[in-house]
């Protein structure tokens, strides 16, 4: 999370075309980060302004451009998720995947594949050049998955398509439930995915309808299955969802998952040393934990609702670890929580680390104007 870069433009103006090199169209809203990588751009979007006519309606949308030109080269269209079986019946749940919001989350770019985590809570593994240069598969079944649940008429392929290697639903794999919009920046190292799982309340915004789910998974590479999981207990007293990505670093010689709960805790994990055996789902170990709000309610926190002046504190940004510290923003909850906020530092390479140290970890805190849902850069 610290970049090398100098010289960039202090500013731009995309009337005049000052220090812009080109535009590319999306749809009409955007909530993802756009992605460089081997001379394509990736970011994610909505379906309001269609690329192609055959994908009509709300959709979820990952498009690639070329770097040098911004020339459209294909997109990734997903259709929203309006209903899981065993939980819903009767009318849609729009909180399942929110109207309009499209893809929200950055791509990860890895040699010759991309993964990235759909609308529907799916983590895709796809190929850069899409279907250009055919399918490649193991997964084959592209068209089904862009035509929508309750359409039989199947909306054929074509090279403006994305190109699915495999697809890990979280929902059905993980045992999630997804709310608003799934977000994750997903960190790879060597074999293994990380991810959080944006698992969260349901319509009514008081209630977990899957306390058991994972807030952080571990996926294999190659293949999409899911080999770990934290089992700390953090998604029964999520206060919305958990939409902070985790982050990776080496502290004291071990590589350590620094990730921060919907419920409002930043969790340290050792990253795995080895892939465990098919049919098998390891518990990821944890090193300490750290509560940045530790006068905040961490029981029945639904209570708190639409509460503006108190109650617990959520954590939206990704922590990011510089010299043995890590710094990231927690306070109330943006939609619905006392407008509290702060920007916190902790030592986070402390030796002997164990537990709970939240009484011995803060270095600073700062407080800031209500809600931040930013990663410090």
């Amino acid at each position: 999370m610290v970049s090398p870069e100098k010289n960039l433009p202090s500013t731009f103006d995309p009337k005049s075309g000052q220090n812009i090199k080109w535009t590319a169209r999306l749809g009409n809203e955007s909530h993802s980060t756009p992605v460089v990588a081997d001379g394509r751009v990736y970011v994610g979007t909505n379906n309001g302004e269609p690329r192609h006519p055959k994908h009509q309606g709300d959709r979820g949308v990952l498009m690639c451009f070329e770097e040098k030109s911004g020339k459209f080269l294909w997109q990734l269209v997903v259709p929203k998720r309006r209903w899981i079986t065993e939980d819903i019946s009767g009318p849609e749940d729009p909180y399942l995947d929110w109207p309009k919001t499209g893809i929200s989350s950055p791509a990860t770019v890895d040699g010759d594949r991309v993964y990235i985590v759909s609308n529907r809570g799916e983590v895709l593994c796809l190929d850069p050049q899409g279907l250009v240069n055919g399918n490649d598969g193991p997964f084959k079944e592209e068209a089904r998955h862009h035509t929508p649940e309750d359409v039989s008429e199947l909306i054929p392929t074509d090279q403006t398509d994305g190109d699915i290697i495999w697809a890990f639903d979280m929902t059905s794999g993980a045992g999630i439930y997804t709310h608003d919009g799934a977000h994750s920046s997903i960190i790879v190292d060597g074999d293994l995915l990380y991810l959080n799982t944006g698992t969260g309340v349901d319509n009514t915004h008081k209630k977990i309808r899957r306390p058991d789910a994972p807030g952080l998974i571990v996926l294999e590479k190659k293949t999409g299955r899911l080999v770990a999981r934290e089992r700390e207990g953090i998604s029964p007293n999520v206060f919305h969802a958990t939409w902070a990505a985790p982050s990776m670093a080496t502290v004291n010689g071990r590589k350590v998952i620094f990730f921060a709960g919907g419920n409002g805790i930043v969790y340290a994990f050792e990253a795995l040393s080895k892939i465990p055996p098919p049919g098998e789902i390891a518990t990821l170990k944890k090193i300490w934990q750290f509560d940045p709000d530790p006068a905040a309610p961490k029981e029945n926190v639904h209570r708190y609702n639409q509460n503006r002046r108190e109650g617990p504190s959520n954590i939206y940004s990704m922590p990011v670890f510089v010299d043995g510290r890590l710094y990231f923003s927690v306070g109330g909850d943006l939609f619905w929580g006392k407008n509290e906020a702060w920007l916190k530092c902790m030592n986070a390479e402390e030796k002997g680390y164990m537990g709970d140290i939240t009484s011995k970890a803060e270095v600073w805190s700062a407080p800031l104007d209500k809600h931040s849902v930013s990663t410090p850069p």
